[in-house]
């Protein structure tokens, strides 16, 4: 089964199925997404996906200056789909990681203060009408990076292989910088943003950060709320 979708102008949208919990279950196919933001997909790229996949769910990231976008939401987006927009993140970090030439993602910062966010995205997610889903935020890396590894964590994936799904995000940074190259946006001689970095040691310490002041995932959830049964449901609905 495919896992990386090579769409022209969205560099970072790929299925997390395929991975094996230890309980012995594998994560479903074609049942949950994670992207950078979805709203450059052609209409041919839309369809293309639909029927695949007709998404039910997007989990919006963003923060509400990201997504108040010219391109408004693009051809996802439509009465079929729910939409949940949870702001957060600084528009302007990026930008000033490119002009200061240093980026610090600050994921454990990321994973504590957004607790309830995760929280509510999880149950979310325990819904079986909400599938197929898929949650984004620009790059398909650092917010949703956070969201991914929390999702499988609860799941039962084991840390590397949840380093190793975070880590495949460079493939979609590496096609984004080719491409801003190919447009002049980014000239030979210019190191690009370092922002569009995917730092593997950073997600690490987030891994670490978890299971020093909870545990796991689950437990993190839970204090925000999140039972049991919830995370019951939310495993039943993604494993097989």
């Amino acid at each position: 089964m495919n896992q990386y979708f090579d769409f022209e102008q969205v560099y970072n949208f790929r299925d997390m199925g395929g991975y094996r919990a230890a309980d012995g279950r594998t994560v479903r196919w074609r049942r949950l997404f994670r992207s950078g933001e979805p709203l450059r997909l052609s209409e041919a790229e839309a369809d293309q996906l639909r029927r695949e996949a007709p998404l039910k769910t997007v989990i919006d990231l963003r923060s509400e200056g990201e997504a108040d976008h010219p391109r408004g939401l693009g051809p996802l987006i439509n009465e079929q789909v729910m939409r949940h927009h949870f702001p957060m993140g600084d528009p302007r970090s990026k930008y000033d990681a490119r002009s200061s030439g240093a980026w610090d993602p600050r994921y454990p910062d990321l994973m504590e203060d957004r607790g309830e966010v995760w929280a509510t995205a999880i149950g979310i997610l325990a819904n079986e009408d909400a599938y197929p889903a898929m949650f984004h935020c620009v790059t398909g890396k650092d917010r949703t990076g956070v969201l991914g590894a929390l999702i499988l964590d609860v799941l039962g994936v084991d840390e590397s292989t949840i380093l190793e799904d975070f880590g495949l995000s460079q493939r979609g940074m590496d096609r984004l910088i080719a491409d801003l190259r190919a447009r002049g946006k980014i000239t030979d001689d210019i190191p690009p943003n370092p922002a569009l970095g995917v730092p593997v040691p950073a997600m690490e310490v987030m891994l670490e950060s978890l299971r020093k002041n909870h545990g796991n995932a689950a437990n993190f959830l839970g204090k925000h709320g999140v039972d049991d049964d919830t995370l019951t449901r939310l495993a039943d609905l993604l494993l097989e």
